[in-house]
C-alpha cells in the first residue's frame, strides 16, 4: 500500500505558478493522496487575470481550495497540517517546483532517521550574530547524501502528527520565521531536521528544480530587509533551548 501524503500549497502574490506547481506535485513518483491550496486574498494591485488563476487552472479538479478574502500570511498552512488526511504532509512555498522524485526522496529518510525533510538547509555558525554555513544544503551545495541541518525551508515534509508540535508554543512572529520555529519545536520532541540528497546529476530528487523563482521582487527576503527579524527569531529560539548542530 502506498503511503498517504497530503500536499499543502499556498498562494498570494504568485498565482501564475499555481498551475505548474500542481502539475509537478501530481507527477510525483509517489503521488499525493490530496492537494490542498490555501489562497490568501491577493494584493489589490493584482488584476483580473490573477484573480481568475486562483480558481481556474489545469488540474484544478484535483485540488481542494481554501480561498480567503483576507491575507492570513504564512501561518495557516501549519494550522491546517494536523487536520489533513495523509499520514505524511508536505507543505510547499509558492515558489517551489519539486522534481518528480521529491516526495519519494523524503519518504526514504523521514521515518528511518526521524527527520523533518526540507528543500534548502542551513547550519548556524554563530550564537551572537546571523551567520550560516555556505553554501546552503540543497540546490546550492548539491549534496549527494542526507545532511543534518538546523533549519529547512521552501518545503517541509514530515509525519502528519508532528505538525501539531508547531503549536506547543506561539511563534515569536506571525509574519516571518515559521521555518525556524517549526524546527525548534520538533527538536524538543527528538525530531531532527535534514536536507535529503540533491545530486547534481539527478534533479528529479530535488526539492525545487527552479530555485530562481524564489528571488523575484515579491520574495519576503528580497522585497524588504528581514535580517533583524530573522536574527530576533533565532535568538528567541536559542534562549528557549534550541540547539544548533555546530554550536
Amino acid at each position: 500500500m502506498k503511503p498517504k501524503i497530503s500536499a499543502i500549497l499556498t498562494a498570494w502574490a504568485r498565482p501564475q505558478y499555481i498551475e505548474e506547481q500542481v502539475e509537478r506535485v501530481l507527477e510525483q513518483t509517489v503521488p499525493p493522496h490530496e492537494i490542498v491550496l490555501w489562497y490568501n486574498n491577493p494584493p489589490p494591485k493584482k488584476g483580473f487575470l490573477e484573480m481568475k488563476q486562483r480558481v481556474n487552472f489545469k488540474n484544478e479538479k484535483h485540488v481542494k481550495k481554501i480561498l480567503c478574502d483576507h491575507n492570513f500570511g504564512i501561518i495557516p498552512r501549519f494550522a491546517i497540517a494536523p487536520a489533513m488526511e495523509g499520514e505524511y504532509v508536505c507543505i510547499f512555498d509558492d515558489d517551489t517546483m519539486p522534481g518528480e522524485r521529491w516526495l519519494e526522496n523524503c519518504l526514504n529518510y523521514v521515518d528511518r532517521e526521524k527527520v523533518l525533510c526540507g528543500t534548502i538547509g542551513l547550519r548556524y555558525i554563530s550564537r551572537t550574530e546571523l551567520k550560516t554555513e555556505k553554501p546552503r544544503m540543497g540546490w546550492e551545495a548539491m549534496n549527494r547524501s542526507l545532511e543534518f541541518v538546523d533549519l529547512v525551508g521552501h518545503s517541509w515534509f514530515m509525519r502528519r502528527e508532528w505538525a501539531r508540535y508547531f503549536w506547543d508554543e506561539e511563534p515569536l512572529l506571525r509574519h516571518f520565521g515559521e521555518d525556524i520555529h517549526l524546527c525548534a519545536m520538533l527538536q524538543r520532541h527528538g525530531i531532527r531536521t535534514a536536507c535529503p540528497p540533491h545530486p547534481p546529476d539527478d534533479r528529479s530528487l530535488w526539492g525545487s528544480v527552479k530555485p530562481e523563482l524564489g528571488i523575484d521582487k515579491v520574495a519576503i527576503s528580497i522585497s524588504s530587509d528581514k535580517s533583524k527579524d530573522f536574527w530576533d527569531v533565532v535568538k528567541y529560539e536559542l534562549e528557549k533551548g534550541y540547539k544548533p548542530i555546530l554550536l
